[in-house]
């Protein structure tokens, strides 16, 4: 089922519309985010369980951190994008709340860990995938840029995928070519090539987990079948500030964030990564306000 985007641009611009549209969300406007988040993700224990995870994403390039989200949270952020979906209006448009922005600063000390001083990129999504509206991407790889070397103590770039829904064998769940078995993995190219279908693997999580992988990893969503429950997501990226900046400027959550501001970055990812023409004009109406 399409989005039927009947909401017009006036609606959208309109704290009271978004306020009065998911009930006991908040979006403020004049506040640093940062001043705002809350510190309530399980604490992060860097345990064996943990050097298992830094282990695996230098050697195959992906890792998969269970339980990090409470899931009473999680389940209150996927009911905002249902929400919003049965009001007509994509997924991407929860991050005009701050409870999603929330989410991504709770993930601090791992992103430190993992890629020491960062930056987060104005480069988010999220998906709403059930069986009428297989939306899940395609096989890709999210940037052809170098992957840090295994010897070197933090990344340079990196994609953080959270479910909000849990994932198994009958809903969209994430699958990955490893690096190891990926003879292209650090070359300069789209291409896929899988040599043997038995190196796929099949990242299946309770929500509230965290997966993360390198931008040279090949990934996709799997199909939805009829069978499952529908699968509910957000995605991220982050890199080093060191390195090439490739979606900038980079967020800063020490200043307000206005919902003109929110909404264009909105505007600019449906421009970057939606696949419908309608959806496209209705990113470039906003842009132009």
């Amino acid at each position: 089922m399409p989005f039927e985007l009947r909401h017009q641009i006036s609606q959208l611009a309109d704290s009271k519309f978004w306020l009065q549209l998911c009930d006991g969300f908040s979006l403020t406007e004049e506040t640093p985010l940062a001043d705002l988040s809350s510190g309530d993700s399980r604490k992060f224990d860097r345990d064996d369980n943990w050097h298992v995870c830094k282990e695996l994403i230098a050697e195959e390039g992906y890792f998969v951190y269970h339980e990090w989200f409470d899931t009473d949270f999680v389940d209150r952020l996927a009911g905002g994008i249902l929400k919003l979906r049965d009001e007509g209006i994509p997924p991407v448009f929860c991050f005009v709340y701050d409870e999603y922005w929330n989410l991504l600063q709770q993930l601090h000390p791992l992103f430190e860990d993992l890629v020491g001083e960062y930056w987060l990129l104005p480069a988010v999504w999220a998906w709403h995938v059930t069986y009428d509206n297989q939306s899940a991407f395609t096989p890709h790889r999210d940037q052809l840029r170098d992957v840090a070397p295994e010897e070197e103590e933090h990344l340079d770039y990196l994609t953080v995928w959270i479910p909000l829904t849990d994932l198994d064998h009958l809903n969209s769940s994430i699958s990955i070519l490893p690096a190891s078995c990926d003879p292209d993995y650090d070359g300069e190219t789209e291409a896929i090539r899988v040599e043997n279908l038995q190196s796929i693997r099949s990242l299946q999580a309770k929500r509230g987990a965290v997966m993360c992988w390198t931008t040279g990893l090949a990934h996709w969503g799997t199909s939805q079948t009829k069978y499952g429950n529908e699968r509910i997501s957000v995605g991220l990226y982050l890199q080093n500030p060191e390195v090439e900046c490739f979606d900038p400027p980079p967020m800063d959550f020490s200043r307000p964030f206005p919902l003109a501001e929110r909404l264009t970055l909105i505007a600019n990812q449906i421009v970057n990564y939606a696949r419908t023409d309608d959806l496209l004009e209705y990113a470039k109406v906003i842009l132009a306000e």
